[in-house]
């Protein structure tokens, strides 16, 4: 019998030898080799019943079956085991092999494949090779494409450094050399007036992604994307030539009427005092409506003067307060005191990147729009608020940078609204939605306030109700 242990116990694999209970409801085990007690963990085996060595359910599945090979994982000893055994009516013998490396091997296997699966379905235009770390081709996209030209057959198998030597990718060559020491290249490059996007980095199959063992190479053909890039900046250029030529000739044109404009007002002044006397009623009458018009006339070139100014892009950007903004707006502001209004600002405002003039034109703007159309039956109340947000968590309809942060401010009034069909219609230059005779202005305001924001890469937006009054929306980013 000891004769008999020790060929047991020098033998590589575990061996469990059982036999039947009195009661033959279950097995238990009469002799084990020392393989058997290392891979089960278990350091007393003999006259231990089966349940009490293996799973439930490897136990289940021995007991149905004259002779069968079952895997399993225990995780006291961190490693997959394979038994496979044969059963008689007197005996039960279970050989058992440690699987732990196969198993891991295979995982591998899977992740590996489901990379390349999950790469070829998001990456299909791509040129997609996995490789190892000796540089062999362990998958590639099956149809013949850039790097491999010429070549028939399938890449398995062969040496990707090698294939560099022989076709006009030698580019890349440098990169996957360097790729296994963590290094990731993104390039460009022209090869016979086609332009070619190279992706090389390595990736790891293991879990805790302690080790980079595949390296991954995608190439794609960007020649027609280029090429639609390309034409693109063209038509930006062009579309910015245009606008600073209509924006020079707005400049212009506003100036040079200024001088005539200023003789209308001029002379009309002096037929009232010179020739007051021999002025019929009729005659007065036009002398003072000719100065009204000349009077607006000076109004609506001012303002297309400073949207003019508005539109200009090329000022620096510097960290401004908009606590102070809203100070010295208001404190410029007449029409505070003389309405009596009521004016309720935040404890804080932010500090942003801006272009300060047109940040105190903007505020300048939206709070006297605020006072202009307030309620005749009630003092005007003007309500300021603010909050910080990311721009990941805004509304798509904002169509903002995901990656910035943005202040939101809200200038909320009581005054006398407006339709909410009229919310984009107010931001647009020369609309009014009331006559001059009950409100003054030349409907540029809000105008020049959408051109400063969109100056600053933000968003305006209005909400209103009729005789309800109106909430501004502002969204501006913290930096540019």
């Amino acid at each position: 019998m000891e004769h008999l242990q020790e060929i047991f116990d020098i033998l590589p694999n575990g061996l469990l030898l059982l036999n039947p209970s009195e009661d033959r409801d279950n097995w238990k085990c009469t002799q084990v080799n020392k393989a058997a007690i290392e891979i089960l963990g278990i350091e007393k085996t003999t006259g231990l019943p089966l349940d009490k060595l293996l799973p439930a359910e490897v136990v289940e599945k021995i007991l149905d079956a004259h002779s069968v090979a079952v895997d399993f994982f225990l995780n006291d000893q961190n490693r997959w085991v394979l038994a496979s055994v044969t059963k008689t009516e007197t005996r039960l013998t279970i050989a058992l092999t440690d699987i732990t490396g196969v198993k891991e091997s295979a995982f591998a296997e899977r992740r590996l494949m489901r990379l390349y699966k999950s790469l070829t379905q998001s990456l299909a235009d791509n040129e997609i090779i996995l490789f190892d770390k000796d540089f062999n081709i362990l998958l590639s996209e099956g149809v013949p494409r850039f790097i491999r030209l010429n070549m028939e057959g399938d890449l398995m198998g062969k040496n990707l450094k090698s294939l560099f030597e022989t076709n006009p990718f030698t580019f890349l060559g440098e990169h996957v050399t360097k790729v296994f020491g963590g290094e990731r290249a993104d390039l460009e490059h022209e090869i016979d007036g086609r332009f070619f996007k190279a992706s090389v980095y390595s990736d790891s199959r293991d879990d805790d992604k302690s080790e980079n063992v595949v390296g991954v190479l995608l190439l794609k053909d960007v020649s027609e994307l280029n090429k639609k890039q390309r034409e693109l900046e063209i038509r930006v250029q062009q579309l910015d030539r245009s606008n600073r030529e209509l924006q020079q000739f707005a400049y212009v044109a506003s100036h040079d009427l200024q001088e005539p404009l200023r003789k209308i007002m001029s002379f009309g002044e002096r037929l009232n005092r010179k020739y007051d006397e021999l002025l019929s009623g009729e005659g007065k009458e036009y002398i003072t409506r000719m100065n009204n018009a000349a009077k607006r006339m000076e109004t609506l070139i001012n303002d297309l003067l400073s949207f003019s100014r508005a539109t200009q892009t090329d000022r620096k950007f510097e960290p401004t307060n908009l606590n102070h903004i809203i100070a010295d707006v208001l404190a410029d502001m007449d029409t505070v005191e003389r309405t009596k209004a009521q004016i309720k600002l935040p404890d804080t405002l932010p500090v942003i990147e801006s272009i300060p003039s047109q940040m105190r034109q903007l505020f300048q703007n939206l709070l006297n729009n605020a006072l202009k159309f307030a309620h005749d039956s009630r003092p005007p109340k003007v309500k300021l608020s603010c909050r910080i947000v990311a721009g990941v968590d805004l509304p798509k309809k904002y169509a903002l940078l995901p990656d910035n942060e943005y202040c939101i401010i809200k200038i909320k009034d009581n005054g006398i609204g407006f339709e909410q069909t009229n919310s984009e219609r107010i931001f647009t230059i020369f609309q009014r939605l009331h006559g001059r005779t009950e409100y003054s202005g030349s409907g540029v305001g809000l105008a020049i306030c959408k051109k400063i924001v969109d100056n600053h890469q933000g968003a305006i937006f209005a909400k209103g109700r009729q005789e309800k009054g109106a909430i501004f929306t502002v969204v501006l980013p913290l930096k540019q």
